[in-house]
């Protein structure tokens, strides 16, 4: 792709001032790949370093009507769409699942992808996800963070337990429940040389992750405060079975949930929303595609468990899909669909609902 000056791109939209462009750009961590679509169809593309303030004034400099940017969501993160917006500039962050895509190979290069993107922009054939706030971002960064903490929590103990069974070690008494008497027992275990400093290594690892997890808690909590979350995450916990983890990441990854107009977006965005194949005379089959939201939608479905045994209401619910369909795994996904479009209700201000 070639390296334009400012005086190429000047000569280019020379004479169209005032009408309608259209830019896509294919970023990266190093270089962001830009094309500019003319109104008469005209295209023309460059290569620029990865500095999202030198690229808006790039734009903002040309003195031309930019009707949309588009961009492929992905690591690079939404700086670079928050930027553009504070300059006045339409932003689509388009989700890569949600791009067409042909179906026989093609050339790919980052000049191909960015002309893409700014005529599928042109023509309204993308829609941009949410692009959070800098505040919404690290919330939901600090959220992720502690589920990373809790995969690694559960991994520790499989192999300090994994590591007994190999060496044929009973397993101290209440170890399924990680208590302090347990952990002190397989402190003091009896093990050969080499094992030992591997218990004692993975022990370590234990107590660094579990006052990890804890601290991000207690920050979890406070930055809540900070945010005006504490309102909502209160509001959602008032549902039997829904605690403080499954309010928070709904809160975290929920963000700003007026953005969505009815709970049947709610439930596809987490997909827990059916998917219907037919075709022909056959009879539909509907089943979950699970996109995006992969925590969260394991969560709802542990508190989908929880509530049902505690509310009446959602257990004649369960019971009732159960009897028409006789899969208790279909029955807990509906019954969890409704969780999600409750707490969805129940974390818009009052003000607004």
């Amino acid at each position: 792709m070639a390296k334009l000056t400012i005086s190429s791109i000047g000569r280019f939209v020379e004479g169209f001032q005032g009408q309608r462009f259209f830019v896509g750009i294919d970023v990266h961590k190093r270089s962001f790949s830009i094309a500019l679509l003319r109104p008469d169809g005209m295209i023309k593309d460059w290569t620029t370093p990865a500095e999202v303030k030198a690229v808006t004034n790039r734009l903002t400099s040309l003195k031309i009507h930019i009707a949309t940017v588009c961009y492929e969501s992905g690591p690079t993160g939404f700086g670079l769409a928050r930027s553009l917006r504070h300059a006045g500039i339409k932003v689509i962050v388009a989700a890569p699942s949600r791009i067409p895509r042909p179906v026989a190979a093609t050339n790919k290069t980052d000049s191909l992808d960015c002309r893409k993107l700014a005529e599928f922009a042109s023509s309204g054939l993308i829609r941009s996800i949410a692009i959070p706030s800098e505040r919404e971002e690290a919330f939901r960064a600090l959220s992720r963070r502690r589920h990373q903490l809790t995969d690694s929590l559960r991994r520790v103990k499989q192999r300090i337990r994994s590591l007994l069974l190999v060496l044929g070690v009973t397993e101290p008494a209440g170890i399924d429940h990680w208590g302090k008497a347990s952990v002190l027992a397989l402190d003091t275990l009896h093990l050969p040389a080499g094992a030992a400093e591997t218990r004692d290594s993975l022990l370590d690892e234990l107590k660094y992750t579990i006052l990890a997890q804890k601290k991000v808690d207690l920050q979890l909590k406070e930055l809540a405060e900070e945010q005006d979350e504490v309102i909502r995450i209160a509001a959602m916990r008032s549902v039997p079975g829904v605690g403080k983890v499954v309010a928070t990441t709904f809160a975290a990854e929920i963000f700003n949930p007026k953005r969505f107009r009815r709970s049947e977006e709610v439930t596809a965005y987490l997909g827990l929303a059916p998917v219907i194949r037919q075709s022909g005379g056959s009879k539909g089959k509907a089943y979950l595609r699970p996109v995006g939201q992969r925590r969260l939608r394991s969560l709802l479905i542990e508190a989908a468990w929880i509530w049902k045994q505690k509310d009446e209401w959602a257990c004649n619910f369960y019971n009732r899909i159960l009897g028409k369909h006789g899969v208790p795994q279909k029955a807990i996904a509906a019954l969890a669909r409704k969780l999600a479009a409750l707490l969805w209700k129940l974390s818009i201000p009052k003000a607004t609902a």
